[in-house]
């Protein structure tokens, strides 16, 4: 019988690419299932799932008949219940680091948008100003410190690029080893350090229960340089509104934003009122090479799963967990 594999989203209007890469008797099924109710009709009797920001709850999870897999195109695999992926013996996967070069890119875009005056010089000479002192005070990249939140692979090429700025970097991350950062030439540091000490403060960190509104009114509280702050990682990261009131205060001079806690978002909302905020729709994994890259790895994760081929599968969940 011919596995039934159920796209979630067809959020790029085709599915060539998945196909390419999926078997070429299976029964594939495109749908733009966004709420429980619509993934349990549309996925029940799916042998195989490939999602991407579809919510796969617990709800939705219990309500599947013979799912093997979930192959997450993205990085992150916070949109799926993985407690309960485990308990009912589904399998998940995610496409890692698909998008590294375009993160650390838009991460360095952002913050040199920021801090050279670049969105807002531009905004100024559309309404007819042609003034560069009618800007906030703008200071030489070189020698400023920068801290990362989080030093995996994506902040570890943001790294590498503001060296090349001759940029003083440092990093928080209390899972990697001392010597991995050492090798990079990026000094591990306490927290508490870099939210005292750096000038610009981008956060890497991905969305799990201890992250989640981690960097709030007490955090943004030490941050002693007032610093320009860019998140490029998950939105709910960060409580937004102790955001907005340290933007507000001057605890932070600015904000360089990719991702925010509600998207799409809404517009009413205080952070898109302040103007030392720069604001970018979650676009910075975008390109045609990385979206390429990670749907055909994702449909690569069914496809090797179903053939058995399990070393080609990036696993978050392995198969073998108690069955339902």
């Amino acid at each position: 019988m011919a596995a039934k594999i159920v796209l979630t989203e067809c959020s790029w209007g085709s599915t060539d690419e998945e196909i390419r890469h999926l078997p070429s008797d299976a029964e594939i099924v495109c749908s733009l299932a966004m709420t429980e109710e619509e993934l349990i009709q549309v996925c029940r009797d799916a042998d195989a799932i490939i999602a991407e920001y579809a919510p796969l709850t617990r709800k939705v999870l219990s309500g599947l008949e013979r799912c093997k897999i979930i192959s997450n195109s993205a990085i992150g695999v916070d949109n799926i219940d993985i407690q309960a992926a485990r308990e009912l013996g589904i399998a998940v996967a995610n496409v890692p680091n698909y998008c590294a070069y375009e993160v650390a890119d838009h991460a360095m875009a952002l913050m040199l948008a920021a801090l050279r005056n670049i969105v807002h010089y531009e905004r100024k000479v559309r309404q007819g100003i042609w003034d560069i002192n009618d800007a906030p005070p703008m200071r030489r990249l070189a020698g400023l410190k920068l801290g990362l939140l989080g030093f995996g692979c994506i902040p570890q090429m943001v790294a590498q690029r503001a060296k090349a700025f001759e940029m003083d970097v440092r990093a928080f991350d209390p899972y990697l080893p001392p010597e991995v950062a050492a090798k990079l030439g990026v000094p591990l540091a306490p927290l508490e350090e870099i939210l005292e000490e750096c000038d610009i403060i981008s956060c890497h960190m991905p969305l799990t229960p201890a992250t989640t509104g981690m960097i709030n009114q007490e955090i943004f509280g030490k941050m002693k340089q007032r610093p320009l702050f860019i998140n490029t990682s998950r939105g709910k990261v960060i409580a937004e509104q102790d955001m907005a009131a340290a933007l507000k205060s001057g605890q932070i001079r600015g904000a360089a934003l990719d991702v925010l806690k509600d998207e799409p978002p809404v517009f009413s909302d205080e952070i898109f009122q302040l103007p030392n905020v720069i604001i970018t729709p979650h676009a910075a994994f975008f390109s045609e090479e990385a979206l390429k890259e990670v749907r055909s790895r994702s449909a690569g994760n069914v496809a090797n799963f179903l053939q058995g081929a399990y070393d080609k599968v990036n696993f978050i969940v392995r198969p073998g967990s108690p069955s339902k």
